[in-house]
């Protein structure tokens, strides 16, 4: 049987919900552990939940984007991205978290034809589980 397939129906970009302090500007550098783990891949998690007999998709959705606005007022970082600067003298590359330069968080909203049933009573990790990840197999790099 062939896995179904995810239809990707809109993507945006969530910013934080009030705009941050003048220092949350600053680039946020990695100490020499952190900086370890640029070569490993993303961390990405999910949760799954049934879905409740009165449930519209449009108020869930603006429910989800305005909260997750709100949590990165609080976690500015989380909707920043990487970058890196070259410097001549010393000769030196900096990598670093730039909460200046970002559109923000990516918010994905998509659709699949199977069920939370489906993906807990299988015996392994359907593949279709992977495909739910924008970023399934991309490098922090």
């Amino acid at each position: 049987m062939a896995s179904p397939s995810v239809r990707r129906i809109s993507e945006s970009f969530i910013k934080p919900q009030h705009e941050l302090p003048p220092d949350a500007m600053n680039p946020i550098y990695f100490t020499p552990f952190e900086l370890i783990l640029l070569n490993a891949n993303y961390s990405q998690k999910g949760l799954l939940f049934a879905k409740p007999s009165d449930f519209s998709i449009t108020i869930y959705l603006d429910d989800l984007r305005r909260s997750l606005s709100a949590t990165l007022t609080h976690f500015y970082p989380l909707a920043a991205r990487l970058a890196t600067r070259k410097s001549e003298t010393p000769p030196s590359y900096v990598i670093y978290i730039d909460t200046e330069n970002s559109p923000g968080v990516k918010f994905v909203y998509a659709t699949v034809d199977v069920t939370v049933f489906d993906i807990l009573t299988s015996t392994d990790v359907p593949t279709v589980v992977h495909s739910f990840f924008d970023l399934n197999n991309a490098i922090n790099c």
